[in-house]
């Protein structure tokens, strides 16, 4: 089975040429699933542009939303999230992995945007909670362009609830003997790179994995697969977890110049 993952299209018309290129090197690989790990496309016209590329699939298609996706433009961040983004991703006939999870014979998909909870931190700042809220604007653009009611931990703590509730559903399918766990934001902290000699990327670490949710997925049994975007930064690692090695992957486009990871289960 061929599942190929994408991440960080942050598709933009003037780079057209380069995605409908991706597209259709995708078609050609025929996969049997296709997945978009968050940041399609920002304001929404160009995050439902991002998702047209990709009509002519025949296969299952699934999507989560990156932080960029949640920026506020036409709508505020909690009507993007709570109502746009879904229904656009329906609407192109996409499945919204942040309700629903994907079986694919005997392996389950199980998603999430995975909000940071500062639990990537770099270990040599000894800031609390209220520093990194405080200080977030100074290093990320999340703290201008999110708006929502709801603070980083608060959200992460949501998203985590819903997510363990899919994933244990997968767990306890008889039918599922592994699963394939998609985020947008890293939660496997060798994915995330430290930065001693930087005080911006030190401070920006804390808003870029959620390792308490990576603890979670770990420690679960039937998890073969971790795939992450975000960090615009490829990556592959083989990790210990409870039950057995996990394959980890981090999708490294680059703005214009999308890319993806393929997975053969």
């Amino acid at each position: 089975m061929r599942i190929i993952v994408t991440a960080d299209l942050h598709y933009r018309p003037a780079k057209r040429d380069a995605y409908l290129a991706f597209a259709e090197w995708v078609r050609q690989r025929n996969p049997d699933c296709f997945i978009i790990a968050g940041d399609i496309g920002h304001p929404l016209r160009l995050f439902q542009r991002g998702l047209q590329l990709f009509r002519d699939l025949t296969c299952p298609r699934a999507v989560i939303a990156g932080n960029h996706d949640v920026y506020r433009s036409d709508y505020d961040s909690r009507t993007l999230w709570e109502a746009w983004l879904p229904r656009i991703t329906r609407d192109e006939g996409f499945i919204w992995l942040e309700d629903d999870v994907l079986t694919l014979g005997n392996v389950g998909v199980c998603g999430t945007m995975a909000w940071y909870d500062y639990s990537s931190r770099a270990p040599h700042l000894t800031l609390g909670d209220h520093e990194y809220r405080v200080l977030k604007g100074s290093v990320n653009h999340d703290a201008d362009y999110v708006d929502w009611p709801w603070s980083d931990r608060a959200m992460a703590r949501y998203l985590a609830k819903g997510f363990a509730g899919r994933l244990g559903n997968l767990v306890n399918n008889p039918l599922v003997s592994r699963i394939l766990v998609v985020t947008h934001v890293p939660i496997i902290e060798i994915a995330v790179p430290r930065y001693p000699e930087s005080d911006f990327w030190s401070l920006m670490r804390a808003y870029m994995g959620n390792f308490t949710l990576g603890k979670l997925v770990l420690d679960q049994p039937k998890v073969s697969h971790i795939v992450s975007g975000h960090l615009h930064r490829a990556g592959r690692w083989t990790i210990a977890g409870r039950y057995g090695p996990v394959e980890c992957h981090i999708v490294g486009s680059a703005p214009g110049e999308p890319t993806a990871v393929e997975l053969t289960l």
